[in-house]
């Protein structure tokens, strides 16, 4: 609505109209566009804007006025009349603007403004504010100032709303993508299986078959090769099933020292690479909440694989810390300065019996990434891998906070 309102618009007619536009508001710059315009409306103002708190700044996301405000400018929340009002809590009327000290006189200077009010958006806890101004001195009456605490009221829900819907349509997607990525581990485990077991049990029986015929020594120690190999294949698909079983149970979750578990993963994998010249380095004190068993997994496997992908090195480095701790997750880093991959490969990572180098060069399954991924998924986290080819590689995760330690 532009020019000026010559009168105010019948409130309860201008509340009903808004009402029902913040109710299908489907994002934030319908609300604020919606609200600006009844601002003006409902208190006669020749100007009106919405201002949303931002950490330590206010940013004028919305403005409808009679001339330019500061729409789309963030001022610090100690420095304008809106910051005080979230800040206070409470509504400001200003009616003459130089003569008040909460003003900076030099950023009203340039606009129309000489009287203004202003009132919180939430004052329980301020997530923004609406402001109406006016061309001339003015003091809004009574009435004016409960329409405008109104309207901030419903806006202040509307925004909660919009943040929950926002919020479930995650939260859908996030479940969608942990299930088809489940589907498929799910799918390729059983089809690996399925695929390995029936050759593997042809090859064990006719090598049975070969070493009990005791005239021919040399066919016999062949099959007892034959044997040995077929057996440690029938561990690794074991190995693999292990992996479904456990993923597919439910979770667990307990207070847990992140730091002491990678310590023992990383103390059993040096021991197995005596010949090698390793630094792991796990940072202290990282607590989690999460399943003992499937993160015991998780950090088996995303270890292992620094450790591999790291064996050109005449002295390789791995480190595990805590980049950020939330109330809610941890978020931990994997470095290492491998083998690495390209860039454009890091969605590919996480797919199961996908691999980026050949068996002579790093051997492995292809379903150790994979398997990481759904433990993480599984406790409501997300992993990405970022990696320069001959560099390294950094793998992130978060995990759920496990809160205070119990006294």
């Amino acid at each position: 609505m532009d020019g000026k309102l010559v009168s105010v618009v019948a409130a309860p007619d201008v509340m009903t109209r808004t009402v029902d536009a913040l109710s299908t508001a489907t994002n934030l710059t319908e609300v604020t566009a919606v609200v600006a315009r009844a601002v003006r409306e409902l208190t006669g103002a020749d100007g009106a804007t919405f201002v949303l708190r931002e950490d330590d700044q206010c940013f004028y996301a919305d403005e409808n006025a009679i001339g330019p405000l500061w729409k789309g400018s963030r001022f610090p929340l100690t420095a304008c009349v809106s910051g005080w009002a979230m800040l206070h809590r409470e509504t400001v009327i200003i009616p003459d603007i130089y003569s008040d000290d909460r003003v900076p006189i030099d950023a009203y200077r340039a606009t129309f403004v000489a009287s203004l009010c202003m009132t919180p958006v939430r004052a329980s806890d301020p997530i923004g504010a609406i402001g109406a101004y006016w061309a001339e001195s003015h003091v809004p009456d009574a009435e004016q100032v409960r329409r405008l605490e109104v309207l901030a009221n419903t806006t202040a829900v509307t925004l909660e709303n919009l943040e929950l819907r926002s919020a479930i349509t995650r939260r859908s997607a996030e479940r969608d993508q942990m299930a088809a990525r489940a589907d498929e581990l799910d799918a390729t485990m059983h089809s690996l299986v399925h695929d390995l077991r029936g050759p593997l049990s042809a090859m064990m029986g006719f090598a049975e078959l070969i070493t009990e015929d005791r005239t021919a020594p040399t066919s016999a120690t062949y099959a007892h090769a034959v044997l040995r190999a077929g057996e440690r294949m029938s561990a690794q698909i074991e190995r693999m099933l292990s992996i479904y079983r456990i993923t597919a149970a439910p979770l667990a979750p307990q207070r847990l020292d992140l730091s002491a578990i990678a310590r023992g993963i990383a103390d059993e994998l040096l021991a197995r690479n005596r010949d090698r010249d390793i630094d792991i380095r796990i940072e202290d004190h990282v607590v989690v909440c999460a399943d003992p068993v499937l993160v015991q997994l998780a950090l088996e496997n995303l270890l292992g694989n620094a450790v591999k992908y790291t064996g050109k090195k005449s002295t390789a480095h791995i480190v595990l810390r805590q980049v950020d701790a939330g109330s809610e997750r941890v978020l931990l880093e994997l470095v290492d300065d491998g083998d690495g991959f390209d860039p454009s490969d890091a969605s590919r990572l996480f797919r199961p019996l996908t691999r980026l180098h050949s068996q002579e060069e790093f051997p492995g399954t292809g379903l150790g990434l994979a398997s990481a991924a759904r433990i993480v998924e599984l406790h409501g986290g997300a992993i990405h891998a970022d990696g320069r080819r001959g560099v390294g590689a950094t793998f992130t995760f978060s995990l759920p906070a496990a809160g205070p330690a119990p006294i």
